[in-house]
């Protein structure tokens, strides 16, 4: 990238800003809390069985209040999924929320099941998301509807601690179905982990009031503006601008040993950075590569430069100008994860994008 064209992009960078400021919307009146959501409902026979005081099946109260509160969440610029645990299955993969395709994906899961043999290994579940949280970069919610009962796998606790240091932008908000204090005790903890919220399901679903406000308290807040007298109040729910992010981390690309091919499953990924950089034609960027500490230092540098190319190729074949765009390998020397590990390994075989200011 040449030096006229880095001065493009910086004052490209400044007229967005400029823009973003100026185009503010001055009725706004409700915006997002986070940028993704994902419902996060327990399958296991213990959900099938009927719970103790409410005394109807737990399953069918927790679909029911999803569905009341999927009314309620308003339609902003949200990434939405939805996933089971105990067993794990992905019923909607991340979109862009729409409000119809999250009532369906809910009312495909099944209101009886099996109770016997159906174990509840929820710790497995909550590592399993991780693939989901790889797709959805940002502040982001998950909706953990659960009786908190466990019996196999690893402990839920400790897995939810990992996953809140590994992506310290999650928040695990609890509806909670729990008959007992073993799994009442279980979704506190987790849901202790940040500044998250925690509601019983029988307070919601005796009073539609807390369910607005558990939508409210998760999903958007209001921003209060002075109406002139004279003129009738109104509420304009809006998109905000979006804001784009200092760095673009790209968890879900990663390389194979010794490897610089972008992997099919990657293609996803790397789509949804391109539609932002032709949202965006004004921004610049740098294409970092790294490897793991396996193999020399010179060895790794000329690795970590393939890859970023590999990207940067990608990006050109898309339509992305290769004027708004440079390469750069740092080889070994950026671990994010711990070297000693195949899993933080695979994390260091990675290639991050960095917005030129």
């Amino acid at each position: 990238m040449n030096n006229q064209a880095k001065i493009r992009c910086f004052t490209g960078v400044l007229i967005f800003m400029l823009l973003f400021i100026s185009a503010l919307p001055v009725n706004a009146k409700i915006v997002p809390k986070v940028d993704n959501f994902i419902i996060f409902l327990d399958q296991s026979g213990s959900m099938y069985m009927t719970h103790e005081k409410l005394g109807e099946v737990k399953m069918l109260l927790a679909k029911k209040l999803l569905l009341g509160m999927n009314d309620k969440v308003p339609e902003l610029s949200y990434r939405c999924a939805v996933d089971l645990f105990a067993p794990w299955k992905e019923v909607l993969d991340p979109m862009s929320y729409e409000r119809a395709k999250v009532a369906e994906a809910l009312n495909t899961v099944p209101d009886k099941n099996e109770i016997y043999g159906r174990f509840t290994p929820m710790g497995d579940g909550i590592k399993s998301l991780h693939a989901v949280l790889d797709q959805t970069p940002g502040k982001t919610a998950v909706i953990l509807v659960s009786d908190g009962a466990t019996n196999r796998g690893e402990d839920p606790v400790n897995v939810a601690r990992d996953t809140h240091s590994k992506y310290p932008d999650v928040c695990f908000h609890v509806i909670s179905l729990a008959d007992n204090e073993k799994g009442a005790a279980t979704l506190r903890q987790i849901n202790q982990l940040g500044n998250c919220v925690y509601v019983e399901a029988g307070d919601l679903l005796k009073d539609d009031g807390m369910l607005k406000q558990f939508v409210r308290d998760v999903f958007y807040e209001d921003i209060e503006e002075p109406v002139a007298a004279v003129e009738e109040p109104t509420v304009t729910v809006v998109e905000p601008a979006r804001v784009i992010p200092e760095k673009i981390i790209l968890r879900g690309v990663q390389f194979d040993f010794d490897g610089a091919d972008i992997k099919p499953a990657s293609v996803p990924v790397l789509n949804k950075d391109v539609d932002l950089l032709r949202q965006h034609p004004e921004l610049c960027v740098v294409i970092e590569g790294h490897t793991d500490y396996i193999g020399s230092d010179d060895y790794n540098l000329k690795l970590s430069q393939r890859r970023a190319q590999a990207i940067y190729n990608y990006f050109v074949s898309q339509g992305i100008s290769a004027d708004r765009m440079e390469t750069i390998g740092y080889g070994e020397t950026r671990p994010i994860a711990d070297n000693s590990t195949a899993e933080g390994r695979a994390l260091n075989r990675r290639v991050e994008i960095q917005i030129i200011q």
